[in-house]
């Protein structure tokens, strides 16, 4: 019997197991019609451009197939994705087809548009810059590489990085004469944010349609109100230090990083609440004796929304006052109490005479998935580092992805200090070192290609806290699942899936749900950065949450 059940095993290792069946994400493509120029007897010159539509970046090398009429031809992209070819054109308004077939790696691309070679082509160009109260938006117009001044229609939305937003996204605001500025104010634009522009020409008899879009950010400054409690403030007493961070609109600024400072020292940290308020409470004793200016200054995390910093204020704080022997006294029969209390509730006597539950009262064991999140993790000192002053000047770790817990090569860490930067690129383990940092509040930044990038505070000197810190970058991909899931879960059988399934089943699950328009498109994105061999950028972010709102909002909306 042994024998035969040795031969068994054997023979069991020996078959192969089935290969697990191999996904191929393609990347998406997108061609744009740049001119159809008409050169003589009957010809025409087609330009146009081949693009990743994640990236924005030219495909070369590739074949594009033009047709106009009843002709058509081939143009091979460049390195940066543009074609250029000549083809005959008869007279007159002509639909122009541009294919591509897509390859091994690349889905195929069509576009179709409507052009008059006969007509003038027609080009805008947009400029927009920061300006008192929003943007300040140009758009220039050429004929032939000709300037010329043309009615340009201007409509404003929301910056989708993939796939790009539906037109009812876009929102006319205003029109105007090419050539002449505008003020887009954050009112128009409904808010701060990223932000896409987009102008039209509608054609004329002599001129064809013409469209241009830029995307840009539109941003606001912030204020920050802060209110001590007192002035002059006792040794032995607490500071309180209340305000709020609102927005140029005065919207309050939720989640901002918010830090009280007295010079160079950092007093105490924190984030605003949903309204924008916040709450410190320092002892005397950390301030110091004598008299100071504390202020508090305020980071959104945000690029369009600005940092800020409130008014000084001057705090007075008295010499300490001797302690009485009551209070001794009291505070060792405290501590006396406090030590009983501790020791009782380690040992628990009085378990020993509770009834031990039914099994159906005991509750199951239903863990929640946990949020994922990044940040640094910094490191114990020693003890006797603790009863020192702070005296390094280092700051060492190692990056590494929190999902894989592998490092993270070529992370870029950067550390600002006013006017002054100390930036280093990790090492093949994820390691870096940075050594003689001057004393002040530095501002960290960790940045790693398909990661998002985290951010935060780096107080030097310190007392061994920050030699072999951790950074955690979370992936973008597992960020962008981790949005999906607000939309996604409610069609799961059970919510408690989500952290059983794998992301492969809970995408196919959707997917058979037959979901939604909006939902399916979010799959469809999810499913294109979650699987893709590719690293997606940390911008396509805007476009998940942009996403998710858009595929709740429908499911809300359908009875």
């Amino acid at each position: 019997m042994r024998v035969l059940a040795l031969v068994a095993v054997v023979l069991a290792l020996a078959v192969p197991a089935a290969s697990a069946p191999t996904i191929d994400i393609k990347a998406q493509t997108s061609l744009a019609l740049d001119r159809v120029r008409l050169r003589g007897d009957g010809m025409a010159e087609v330009t146009g451009q081949l693009v990743d539509k994640l990236t924005g970046d030219g495909l070369g090398n590739q074949t594009v197939t033009i047709k106009i009429g009843d002709d058509s031809g081939t143009a091979v992209t460049g390195l940066d994705g543009r074609f250029r070819t000549l083809i005959t054109v008869p007279p007159g308004p002509q639909s122009v087809e541009l294919k591509f077939p897509g390859g091994a790696l690349l889905e195929p691309a069509v576009q179709t548009t409507i052009t008059d070679p006969s007509r003038a082509q027609v080009a805008l160009v947009i400029a927009i810059e920061d300006a008192v109260g929003g943007a300040r938006v140009v758009v220039n117009a050429t004929a032939d590489d000709l300037p010329v001044t043309l009615p340009i229609a201007i409509s404003v939305g929301n910056r989708v990085e993939l796939g790009g937003a539906p037109d009812g996204d876009l929102q006319p605001v205003q029109s105007l004469d090419s050539g002449h500025s505008f003020l887009l104010t954050r009112a128009m634009a409904k808010g701060p944010g990223a932000k896409r522009l987009r102008a039209v020409f509608a054609g004329d008899d002599t001129r064809q349609k013409a469209q241009a879009e830029a995307s840009f950010e539109l941003s606001t400054a912030t204020q920050t109100t802060m209110l001590a409690s007192t002035l002059d403030l006792a040794y032995e007493d607490d500071l309180t230090v209340t305000g709020k961070v609102i927005d140029e609109e005065d919207h309050p600024v939720a989640r901002a990083a918010v830090t009280l400072v007295s010079g160079d020292r950092r007093l105490a940290q924190g984030a605003t609440a949903d309204d924008g308020s916040y709450k410190f409470k320092v002892e005397g004793e950390i301030i110091g004796q004598g008299q100071f200016a504390v202020q508090v200054q305020s980071d959104p995390g945000i690029s369009f929304i600005k940092p800020s910093h409130s008014e000084p204020a001057i705090i007075k704080v008295s010499s300490p006052q001797p302690v009485p022997v009551s209070y001794t006294i009291a505070a060792f029969v405290a501590t006396v109490f406090a030590a009983g209390g501790f020791f009782l509730a380690r040992a628990k006597p009085w378990r020993r005479f509770r009834r031990a539950a039914p099994a159906a009262e005991v509750a199951a064991n239903e863990s929640e998935v946990d949020q994922i999140t990044g940040g640094m993790v910094a490191n114990k000192p020693s003890v006797m580092s603790t009863l020192r002053r702070p005296n390094d000047d280092g700051f060492s770790g190692v990056v590494r992805d929190t999902i894989r817990s592998r490092p993270v090569p070529e992370a870029v860490v950067c550390l600002t200090l006013g006017d002054f930067e100390r930036e280093i690129r990790t090492s093949g383990d994820g390691s870096f070192v940075l050594e003689k940092l001057q004393p002040g509040e530095w501002r960290a930044e960790v940045a790693a290609p398909g990661h998002v990038t985290e951010k935060f505070g780096v107080s030097i000197p310190h007392r061994g806290e920050l030699r072999g810190v951790r950074i955690d970058l979370v992936p973008v991909r597992e960020r962008v699942f981790q949005l999906y899931r607000r939309a996604a879960e409610p069609l799961l059988p059970e919510s408690r899936l989500w952290g059983v399934w794998s992301p492969r089943q809970i995408v196919d699950h959707v997917r058979g749900k037959r979901p939604s328009p909006a939902l399916a498109d979010l799959t469809d994105f999810v499913e294109e950065i979650y699987f893709s061999p590719r690293l997606a950028p940390e911008t396509v972010l805007t476009a998940a949450g942009d996403r998710v709102e858009r595929a709740i909002r429908e499911r809300t909306r359908v009875p």
